[in-house]
């Protein structure tokens, strides 16, 4: 999930900033910049950006570079943007290099030119805004996993972990319909043990669960260290995890309140002992581990494209195409996560 919010957020920083300064600044740059007041000799072709009332002007203005008394004066042509229309007379900021004048100017001041001067991609503002933007997003991605999956996952069972015998009975919740989970509801494993029904909260994916998996016998393995705590802050659920006789592993979520009334029944997986073992070691398979193996072709495919975009905005290319790179990375970004996180795949067969 941080992840996800780096390479959205880094792919709208690209395309709003500018790899390097534009040729005539870097000319202007390289000759001694400096910023003047210059007079505006001719104006034309004076419009508003918008037909909004409130948008700035913009206009073709020639202005005469101030140079030192006795030269001969330099005239140069720029574009500039000014809140009131500009008429022969006024002043206007520019950025020149008095040692060659004749490089011509851009019109500006310190506040618009500074960071294209110094080389910047954008300006402070810019840059803490998106900052702040990418710490607010993975404190948001950390805290929405934390409370739907912990983290910890049951890659690998621990003195705080307990055990139970169950059996594998339905799916149940609101998202059911005909033993199936439905899209976007939320839907549980009902697992019978001798404590009683135990609801077991995963993702199925778009196979679901096999139907060969009812009556099962099972383990039902879960972190019973996790939300025991009374604290105003305790996690609502703790990771868990099926350990099905067959070899199936399917990990998950409890509830914190359904795994109180598990504990008094549930033993210690270091006191299970040779019971646990059975036929096979009693170890965990944690394919979110081996995401790279479960990736969908099309998702890899899509971070291609993310990539190649990202690359092309590190270029000094015009603003039409860098926003269109930077609007497909950006949706790639999205249509990339969705894939990935779409089809669950925490349900693998077991390997010893």
């Amino acid at each position: 999930m941080i992840g996800i919010s780096t390479a959205l957020i880094g792919v709208f920083a690209l395309a709003a900033g500018t790899p390097q300064r534009s040729e005539l600044v870097e000319r202007i740059h390289a000759a001694g910049a400096e910023f003047g007041v210059a007079q505006a000799e001719k104006v034309s072709d004076v419009r508003r950006k918008s037909s909004r009332g409130k948008d700035p002007y913009t206009a073709t203005v020639n202005i005469q570079l101030p140079v030192e008394p006795g030269d001969e004066p330099v005239l140069a042509t720029v574009k500039t943007t000014t809140n009131q229309p500009l008429s022969p007379g006024d002043s206007v900021d520019v950025l020149f290099a008095p040692a060659q004048p004749r490089l011509g100017a851009v019109a500006g001041d310190e506040s618009s030119l500074g960071a294209e001067l110094r080389g910047e991609t954008m300006p402070a503002y810019m840059r803490w805004l998106f900052v702040s933007a990418w710490v607010v997003s993975c404190l948001g991605a950390v805290g929405r996993v934390s409370m739907r999956h912990g983290f910890r996952s049951l890659a690998q069972l621990g003195s705080n972990d307990m055990a139970i015998r169950g059996r594998y009975s339905r799916v149940g919740g609101s998202g059911a319909t005909a033993g199936q989970a439905s899209p976007g509801k939320e839907t549980y494993l009902e697992i019978q043990t001798d404590a009683g029904h135990a609801r077991f909260y995963t993702s199925f994916g778009k196979q679901g669960l096999p139907a060969v998996m009812e009556g099962q016998q099972l383990w039902l393995c879960w972190d019973g260290h996790r939300g025991g705590r009374k604290y105003r802050f305790s996690p609502s659920r703790t990771p868990a995890v099926l350990v099905f006789d067959t070899g199936l592993v399917v990990h998950g979520m409890m509830k914190v309140d359904d795994v109180e009334t598990l504990n008094e029944s549930g033993a210690s997986v270091e006191k299970l002992g040779p019971a646990a073992e059975a036929d096979r070691p009693f170890r965990l398979f944690d394919a979110r581990a081996q995401w790279p193996l479960v990736v969908e072709p099309l998702a890899l495919q899509v971070c291609l494209v993310v990539l190649v975009c990202a690359a092309l905005l590190t270029f000094d290319v015009a603003n039409s195409w860098r926003w269109t790179a930077g609007i497909v990375g950006f949706l790639g970004v999205f249509a990339a996560a969705g894939l990935y996180l779409g089809e669950d795949t925490s349900t693998k067969r077991a390997e010893a």
